[in-house]
């Protein structure tokens, strides 16, 4: 989707860490099939020990699925949620943040065109990113608000900041006409995160927008976004492993997906959630001591 991002040059600067050597992982291509591909590097990143994996899929290879699967109401972990679908999956990915206490996501869920979880509505109203597949396969990466008593989402073409107007600061609620290039966002499959990371090929952080700051801390991370040519791109970033892999920051991420040719890209939830998993076998090494953590939501990859 085409967006007009006037400020980007002058919010964020241009990032320039060195690219990243990759090379495809021997142990996890083994048996996927031609339109699934997974990469790694142990590079080092800005100067500090590095490790991540990124899986590259077909979005329109018929072979193909690409679904959200939900615990409703209960959270496991990619493997069990493998385990769940019989083993019949390629690959899983965590996706939203959650609250601990109820297991609730708080961003949006969309599976097979029906909300199951909503953003959530802060007084001061704000359009967390999401990614979406649409029923023609089709990708994409937005600010998103649900709206009404119904949850009906809705995307924009930039994330809504308050009105200000001398000492007066004014919450505007985002609704079908607010903010500019408000419309009904009709995906088949859908996840929240944030900060959106890359918009129209170059880095765009909205962390500020989505009130999602340390956008420089360094943590575990995983991450969503495409190409131009319909290539998913899944990245999962190693971290808290001192001298190992200690992670990356949000321009870091950035700058990877525009040099691996991504249009858009999202942050997903990170630190000990991160997990990225191919066929019965991790990627990178959870954070969290007893491995994998169980979440609420995941994004899926399964043969047809």
């Amino acid at each position: 989707m085409k967006r007009t991002l006037l400020l980007a040059a002058a919010l964020f600067p241009a990032i320039t860490y060195a690219q990243l050597t990759w090379h495809p992982s021997t142990t996890h291509n083994q048996g996927l099939p031609p339109g699934v591909k997974v990469y790694e590097t142990k590079d080092s990143l800005d100067g500090k020990p590095f490790r991540a994996f990124y899986l590259e899929a077909d979005l329109q290879d018929p072979q193909l699925e690409f679904v959200v699967l939900s615990g409703h109401g209960k959270r496991y972990t990619p493997a069990q949620f493998d385990s769940i679908e019989n083993h019949n999956t390629l690959a899983v990915i965590n996706t939203t943040f959650f609250s601990f206490k109820d297991n609730s996501n708080v961003n949006i869920v969309m599976h097979n065109g029906k909300v199951l979880a909503a953003n959530p509505k802060f007084k001061q109203y704000t359009t967390r990113g999401a990614f979406g597949i649409n029923r023609r396969r089709q990708p994409d990466i937005a600010w998103v608000y649900n709206v009404g008593k119904k949850d009906r989402p809705y995307a924009y073409d930039e994330p809504v900041t308050p009105l200000i107007n001398g000492t007066d600061t004014t919450y505007r609620e985002p609704g079908k006409r607010f903010p500019r290039g408000a419309h009904k966002w009709k995906m088949k499959e859908a996840v929240g995160g944030g900060p959106v990371l890359v918009q129209n090929g170059q880095a765009f952080i909205t962390s500020k927008q989505e009130r999602m700051l340390n956008e420089k801390d360094f943590h575990p991370r995983s991450a969503v976004g495409y190409t131009a040519n319909g290539k998913l791109i899944l990245l999962a970033i190693e971290g808290r492993h001192k001298g190992i892999a200690e992670g990356a920051t949000f321009p870091q991420m950035a700058k990877i997906f525009t040099d691996l040719h991504c249009v858009e890209a999202l942050n997903l939830d990170g630190g000990g959630s991160s997990a990225l998993y191919v066929q019965q076998q991790n990627t990178i090494k959870p954070s969290d001591a007893g491995g994998q953590r169980a979440v609420p939501t995941v994004l899926v990859i399964r043969r047809k």
